[in-house]
């Protein structure tokens, strides 16, 4: 490998010549322009040496980072992860990160415009963790990028972030729920809101639910499916982690209640006939046997809760309702964990630590009583 450094007599200016290696074994150049002095020239000259020997050498490039992202990255990353990860990857470059530096060459994205580029986002309102959710795209995008030999180095990886924000999960007090199911009372759905409201499940896994899952003499379910959009359309899969795979007690009212869903489902089935459209067995359907679409359960249950003027927690704050419920009547945290399908209880006790004092107190009043029933 040779290198050296030439001085343009009309401009003055000093070029740095580098050989590289070359996949078709051809002579190849790399050339850096715009030095003011010989020294400046020398200086380069022998990073860019060092780039060569050590590998971390990339080739001049004009790819902006729309066309990486675009044409390169995601196609590849696709194939790499969920369905509903891809989408949502799909949805950051194209809502945020495009708009804002899809024209910037790669290899010019510097840390001062990724810091620019987060303070736009902090400026329109987006919330912190999304925010670190969308760096976390380009970050990773990035790193991809310089094992592609794109880039040198990844200009996002010491951007300052804003604070996590931590707020409390949302949920409903005894009377809201109470008022809820009340209000359920003989609808089609009354079951799967129940089912919802008792086990803490999230909204993909009721709705993955299928009935070879369901053991009503056993009094318990097995999260094993999950149903979701990604790219508009409604997939199903298993969960994501270990611990989100996991068996659920019921009490008997729940139990009664899906025994007798189970029924008019199983005579909905019968009567429909060859037209039923649900192969894979769902307990909960259309009565034609059409798996529930995620986003309609959404819809229905923000429309009810309007109309009741309840607190607007949306589905996912039945999750916490049940949580925030188990924990402050003195369940163990682990076993609320366990039925949350957490992946460590340190994540049900980081969500739900505002319930614990008086959870505390309580252990505190019983310590108590046993001290001063012994003397």
């Amino acid at each position: 490998m040779s290198g050296s450094v030439k001085q343009d007599r009309q401009s003055r200016k000093w070029t740095v010549i580098v050989d590289v290696p070359s996949p078709d074994g051809r002579r190849r150049q790399a050339r850096r322009r715009g030095f003011k002095t010989k020294k400046e020239a020398e200086v380069a000259l022998a990073e860019l040496t060092a780039s060569v020997r050590d590998g971390s050498y990339v080739s001049t490039s004009s790819t902006t980072i729309s066309s990486y992202l675009n044409d390169t990255w995601l196609p590849s990353i696709s194939s790499r992860v969920r369905p509903t990860t891809a989408d949502s990857y799909r949805r950051i470059v194209k809502t945020h990160i495009v708009p804002a530096l899809g024209a910037v060459k790669v290899q010019a994205l510097s840390e001062p415009m990724v810091e620019a580029w987060i303070a736009t986002l902090i400026a329109a309102g987006v919330n912190p963790k999304t925010i670190r959710n969308i760096h976390a795209v380009l970050s990773k995008a990035l790193t991809d990028a310089m094992r592609l030999r794109l880039v040198s180095r990844n200009a996002a990886t010491r951007a300052l972030l804003p604070k996590r924000s931590s707020p409390k999960p949302r949920a409903w007090r005894e009377e809201e729920l109470r008022t809820f199911l009340r209000h359920l009372d003989g609808d089609r759905w009354a079951p799967m809101w129940r089912l919802y409201a008792v086990t803490g499940m999230r909204r993909g896994e009721v709705l993955g639910l299928r009935w070879s899952d369901v053991d009503l003499d056993d009094g318990s379910v097995r999260v094993v499916w999950q149903r979701t959009i990604a790219g508009g359309k409604a997939i199903e899969g298993h969960p994501k982690t270990t611990s989100a795979l996991r068996t659920i007690a019921l009490d008997p009212a729940t139990v009664a209640a899906l025994r007798a869903w189970r029924k008019a489902h199983h005579e909905e089935r019968l009567a429909m006939g060859e037209g039923w459209l649900d192969p894979d067995g769902h307990v909960f359907t259309w009565p034609d046997g059409q798996p529930l679409w995620p986003q309609t359960v959404t819809s229905w249950f923000k429309k009810h809760c309007r109309e009741l003027g309840l607190t607007p927690v949306g589905v996912h704050g039945l999750r916490h309702t049940a949580a925030t419920w188990m924990i402050a009547s003195g369940e163990s945290p682990k076993v609320v964990s366990e039925r949350l399908g957490h992946s460590h209880v340190s994540i049900t006790l980081h969500h739900y630590a505002h319930v614990l004092p008086a959870h505390d107190r309580a252990a505190a009043e019983r310590l108590a009583l046993a001290i001063d029933g012994a003397t």
